[in-house]
Formats: C-alpha cells, sequence, structure tokens
C-alpha cells in the first residue's frame, strides 16, 4: 500500500534522508486527501492531518516502500502520530494509503499549514538535523533487522 505524505515528506531531500536513498518521480504522484485538512501542529513546524467535511488536502503519494522503509518512516514520525489506511484520490481513482494522523485531539479550525511556506521558512534551519536524525534512525533499523 502506498504512503500519502501531506507534510515534510513531501520534500525530497527530507524522504531521501529517511529512506536512505532517493525516490523517483514517478513514484511520488500528486495526490489528495477529501475530506481532511492539513493544520499546524500545535507548537511544531509540522502539520497534522485532521477530518474536516468538505476540504481537501494536497500531498504526494510514495509508492515502493518495503518494511524496513515503513519502519523507518514510523520511527521518523515518532510518537505523536499512527499509521492509518485513508481513501486518497490520485488521477481521478479512488484507493487506499497509509496516512500519518496525529495521536492528539487537534481542531479542523486550527490554522492551516503549508508546504511551500514550510520550504521557504522552516526547511533551511531543520534539514541538517532532520537528515542526521533519519539517518541515526534508519542505522538502529538496519542493525535490529533479521538478516
Amino acid at each position: 500500500m502506498p504512503l500519502f505524505a501531506y507534510g515534510t515528506l513531501q520534500d525530497d531531500d527530507i524522504l531521501a534522508a529517511v529512506l536512505g536513498r532517493s525516490v523517483a518521480g514517478a513514484a511520488l504522484p500528486a495526490a489528495i486527501a477529501p475530506g481532511f485538512k492539513a493544520v499546524a501542529y500545535p507548537g511544531r513546524v509540522y502539520p497534522a492531518l485532521v477530518a474536516c467535511a468538505g476540504a481537501t488536502a494536497p500531498g504526494r503519494l510514495i509508492h515502493g516502500l518495503d518494511a524496513l522503509d515503513l519502519a523507518a518512516l514510523d520511527a521518523f514520525e515518532g510518537d505523536e502520530y499512527r499509521r492509518a489506511p485513508i481513501a486518497i484520490a490520485c488521477d481521478g481513482t479512488n484507493i487506499s494509503a497509509y496516512v500519518y494522523l496525529p495521536l492528539i485531539d487537534i481542531a479542523p479550525n486550527s490554522p492551516s499549514w503549508s508546504f511551500q511556506h514550510w520550504l521557504s521558512h522552516h526547511k533551511p534551519g531543520l534539514i541538517e538535523a532532520e537528515t542526521r536524525t533519519a539517518r541515526n534512525l534508519r542505522q538502529r533499523l538496519s542493525e535490529k533487522a533479521p538478516r
């Protein structure tokens, strides 16, 4: 099942850091999450996806993920999110995809979160630390993986 990225995982650099490899553009088509909205996660620079009637959250589908990729993504998202399947629309087709949903209740009328705003205002100051964190998580997971 693909993963729907609506936040910082839409960024090629962040995604490559978490997965330890680049993902080809064809494996990352644009998609939307009908009935959901990306809002600011309280006290953070990243978003939360919340149910919101009439809303549509843009993002990208990530195809070709294996069990280690999903473990790395789960570790990267940490204990603030849970991975769950939801309905996504891509190229006029409805499919199921995993998505990271917040574990806390966040109101749908919370301030909207913008990927473009994050790119220009937050990514430059965070990319080095995020890349280092992702590399360390992936290394720990690889050491635990059965051989």
